[in-house]
């Protein structure tokens, strides 16, 4: 099973290779299908881990280059459980939204499946050669998603893209080969390093191994100041390919800190607490204020981003089963917000504008960003404040300053909204026959986007029921 859904998207991508270019309707149609596939798969696991008696793990393990100690190994758990679920439901969001006039639909679609396919085979890996093998091949897909860029560029963005991926790539190779190469001279699966390590690595090497790990995270995450590569690359990025950044990419780095990083190194996280927390604060004041300066929609989700990963990080540093889960849920609400607003910005570009829209949107956009009840990003909150009140009470601070700059931004962009020529001028809302409705994929795009966020939000327990049990075994480990 999860072989089938690491590669299934690679083989989708074939077949779409197989499909007329010119034959558009049929390519969007066979895209939807192929990428419900993924998500389907998910959902069929999901219930294995949820039951009064949940199973622990999944695994498929063979020796893939004995010789070296390298296998292939692939689990799944409740710790990377949430991830792919969010990471394929997005991408069936990502597949329903239509291609805008003169875009290439099937290229984008066949980046988009192998991109999928990357990610999952990134969450899923266990042997760390495998693990590095998918990251770094996560990091393609989205130079040939990029529009052309500029020679005029003060910061080009393909440059500034390429260079932070290949320090990320030394960075995090290094942290596991330095790991690797102290705890055995085979390659060990992340199980057996986390049963290893504890007992085995001094604390200085586990400081240096935590150090590189942590850097290779950064510039993924991003952390300030490893930022300036997402604020450059969303803007080149159609909303499609910004959904899968912001919601498996992204996500990713903060994953892998938690896997490779806080279940099996607790000597160097319990020195680098204060970091995380610091960097966690750092992140969510730079993101926030920096969106309340640019007027760029684009620009302004990158830092939001920023804000959402600051307190997912905040939590984590807590090293506490409710931090860690409260970390957990807000990356999820991080892909159900932010990709709101990737979406947002295809639906008022201006190749499809709407007078009937705008307000009703920038308000449910507003609710979600402002973490407001009902959505998944109020329970994230919740779960997260109290064990950063008790453990670090004056960063605690930091949460509500940024929840009052986001509303002092929403509100100034609403008042932008209202002023605008097409809203003023808008017809008699009975009068719908002047009114451009927006393409059937991308209403069902938002409203998938909603409902996800709704629903986490209304029932939280069906991610935490899952998450927890998983949770409390790396707290034990941190223990």
């Amino acid at each position: 099973m999860l072989t089938t859904l690491t590669f299934f998207p690679v083989a989708a991508a074939l077949l779409l290779m197989l499909t007329p270019k010119d034959n558009q309707e049929l390519l969007y149609k066979l895209n939807i299908a192929v990428s419900l596939v993924p998500f389907v798969l998910v959902l069929l696991a999901w219930p294995m881990f949820s039951f009064e008696e949940p199973i622990l793990s999944l695994l498929e393990s063979r020796d893939c280059i004995p010789s070296i100690g390298v296998s292939y190994s692939l689990l799944l758990d409740g710790v990377n459980l949430p991830f792919l679920a969010m990471l394929t439901f997005l991408t069936v969001v990502a597949s329903l939204i239509p291609p805008l006039p003169g875009e290439n639909l099937k290229k984008r679609s066949m980046l988009l499946l192998v991109w999928e396919a990357t990610l999952i085979g990134a969450f899923l890996a266990q042997d760390y050669v495998l693990f590095l093998m998918f990251w770094a091949l996560g990091t393609i897909p989205i130079y040939f998603l990029m529009e052309p860029s500029l020679d005029l560029e003060p910061i080009p963005t393909t440059r500034c893209y390429v260079l932070s991926s290949l320090l990320s790539i030394v960075a995090l190779g290094s942290g596991l080969l330095i790991l690797s190469a102290t705890v055995d001279t085979s390659t060990p699966t992340i199980s057996e390093l986390a049963s290893s390590v504890v007992t085995h690595l001094d604390p200085d090497t586990q400081w240096w191994i935590f150090l590189a790990i942590f850097v290779g995270c950064s510039l993924r995450i991003p952390l300030f100041p490893f930022h300036i590569w997402l604020r450059l690359m969303i803007s080149k990025l159609r909303p499609p390919a910004g959904i899968l950044l912001v919601g498996g990419f992204i996500p990713l780095g903060v994953y892998t800190l938690l896997r490779f990083a806080l279940a099996v190194l607790p000597d160097a996280v319990a020195a680098f607490t204060l970091v995380l927390a610091a960097a966690g604060i750092v992140n969510m004041l730079f993101g926030s204020l920096a969106a309340l300066g640019t007027p760029n929609r684009q620009h302004k989700a990158a830092y939001y981003v920023m804000g959402y990963t600051g307190t997912a990080l905040l939590g984590m540093a807590t090293l506490t089963v409710e931090g860690i889960s409260g970390a957990f849920y807000t990356i999820l609400s991080l892909g159900a917000a932010i990709t709101f607003s990737l979406t947002l910005t295809y639906l008022t570009s201006k190749q499809i504008t709407s007078q009937g829209w705008p307000l009703v949107l920038h308000g449910l956009e507003a609710a979600q960003q402002l973490r407001l009840p009902g959505f998944a990003g109020f329970v994230g909150l919740m779960l997260v404040f109290p064990p950063v009140f008790h453990s670090f009470a004056g960063m605690s601070l930091a949460i509500i300053a940024v929840l009052f700059l986001t509303a002092i931004d929403y509100a100034r962009s609403l008042s932008e909204t209202l002023d605008r020529p097409d809203i003023q001028k808008a017809p008699h809302p009975l009068d719908t026959s002047s009114l451009q409705w927006p393409p059937i994929g991308l209403v069902a795009a938002i409203v998938l986007l909603l409902g996800g966020s709704v629903v986490l939000g209304l029932n939280p327990e069906l991610i935490l029921k899952v998450v927890e049990p998983a949770i409390k075994h790396v707290a034990l480990l941190l223990d």
